[in-house]
């Protein structure tokens, strides 16, 4: 008799380092047992936004955005994307300092991920 699947919905950015964690989870390169994990791509804060509906079983999570879905969310015990000189940045037409910033606009990709945080 077959075994029925149980069916994990997945959600992770399409940025390189999500992809490098999740490849052999979306390629079937590896035996995943009963579980089959359908997996859907979208920006950090649409994850964000997602998770606090508790809409996928798994979802990567800005750092910001995790510290208030601890009660709905565990950390896995691997994955996490952090490191020196990669992260958040400011993209400008013109090279400027952090002190040629202050009192200007910038735009940042939600208020609960960890660039917004860092600032």
């Amino acid at each position: 008799m077959p075994q029925t699947k149980i069916q994990i919905h997945v959600g992770h950015s399409p940025d390189p380092d999500d992809a490098f964690m999740f490849h052999a989870l979306a390629n079937d390169k590896i035996e995943t047992g009963q579980y089959e994990f359908t997996h859907t791509l979208q920006d950090i804060e649409t994850l964000n936004q997602r998770a606090f509906k508790a809409e996928l079983e798994l979802t990567a999570v800005s750092l910001h955005g995790y510290a208030y879905l601890t009660d709905t969310y565990a950390i896995c015990a691997c994955g996490a994307s952090m490191g020196e000189k990669y992260g958040p940045m400011v993209v400008a037409r013109e090279q400027c300092s952090i002190d040629d910033l202050r009192g200007k606009t910038i735009a940042v990709p939600g208020k609960l991920t960890t660039a917004f945080l860092t600032l």
